[in-house]
């Protein structure tokens, strides 16, 4: 593997020497640091050990499958998904066995472009670049994800009771999402919810949270704040949109008794029901200033007995309670073996 240039972005030029090392010049004239690889074999390895890789360059040959499968394995892996991958594909009377789909088959395996040569230089340098830039701000809007779960945690952090809340509560979302059938973008959802569902509280007083008494109304009203205050500084982070109105209404029950919009009914939609279950769960189930950690049996029984009320969504309650009955079932070790959150706008 020889090394090339420095250069802002980090590439991975993969493919057999006579395929792959004409465009060693080309990267090297745009001063991007590139390593060379002569087969697939190895690369999805690099790329999950190391963080560095922008942008992989593959450059088939006649095993074109190999190079296909590889793309299909980036795209597919939460470690790996938001490198870039761009084929170059040498004329076709090269490679006559990959015969007519080809470029569709690359762009179903996950490519973000493939580039048929010939093609100017020119053309390859623009579209190795908006390969790049795209990456790039992929990497900006995750960053500012990770910014706001942080954020999150940090506020978590002020409430000695309520430590590992979040990371539960996401576990419990994602969980009880896969048991009621939602779909991916609705996992990300909830998953994102889950950790930031209480960013909100950073509004209310530290000596409100850790109260050991009763709450007066007027601190009861400065608390019934936050799920308002979270949805406000979640509004202009575009990308973050979608799990607005999970942080808004996590606190409203299909009954109607809920805050702050006192939405019941069809008016409730499901991803805050979860959201819902998950929370209140969590809430009898460890200690908090004003009461102490309920034994398991009483608090399936609270679940039941606040879904028969309509405080809960009916089946996503008894959903969890059959999620509790797994024994293998640990929120903690669930929430850390999560796929990481996609920065994608929604």
């Amino acid at each position: 593997m020889a090394e090339g240039t420095a250069a802002p972005g980090h590439v991975l030029l993969v493919g057999p020497d006579e395929a792959a090392s004409e465009w060693e010049a080309l990267l090297s004239s745009m001063r991007w640091q590139y390593t060379r690889y002569p087969s697939p074999e190895g690369v999805l390895l690099r790329l999950r050990d190391s963080s560095d890789v922008d942008l992989v360059v593959l450059v088939p040959d006649a095993a074109f499958q190999p190079y296909a499968k590889l793309c299909r394995d980036v795209k597919l892996d939460p470690r790996t998904a938001f490198v870039a991958v761009v084929f170059l594909l040498p004329p076709v009377f090269f490679l006559p066995v990959i015969g007519p789909g080809c470029r569709a088959k690359i762009f179903a395996s996950g490519a973000d472009d493939c580039i048929q040569l010939p093609a100017p230089s020119q053309e390859i340098q623009v579209r190795l670049s908006n390969a790049l830039h795209s990456k790039k701000a992929t990497d900006s809007l995750e960053d500012a994800t990770s910014v706001i779960t942080s954020l999150a945690n940090a506020i978590e952090g002020r409430d000695k009771y309520t430590r590992g809340h979040v990371e539960r509560v996401s576990a419990y979302c994602v969980e009880l999402g896969q048991r009621l059938d939602v779909d991916e973008a609705d996992l990300y959802a909830l998953r994102l919810a889950g950790t930031v569902h209480d960013i909100g509280k950073v509004v209310v007083p530290d000596f409100i949270l850790n109260k050991p008494a009763p709450l007066t109304e007027g601190e009861m009203q400065l608390i019934k704040r936050h799920p308002i205050a979270g949805c406000d500084i979640l509004q202009p982070l575009r990308t973050l949109q979608i799990i607005r109105p999970l942080v808004r209404w996590h606190h409203e029950r299909p009954n109607g008794t809920g805050y702050p919009d006192a939405l019941s009914g069809s008016d409730l939609p499901l991803l805050p029901r979860i959201v819902a279950v998950a929370d209140f769960f969590d809430a009898v189930s460890t200690a908090r200033p004003y009461h102490p950690a309920y034994p398991p049996d009483e608090c399936r029984h609270m679940l039941q007995h606040a879904a028969a009320n309509g405080d809960l969504d009916a089946d996503a309650a008894d959903a969890l309670l059959r999620i509790l009955g797994n024994p293998t079932f640990e929120p903690v070790a669930a929430a850390g073996s999560l796929p990481p959150v996609k920065a994608t706008a929604p």
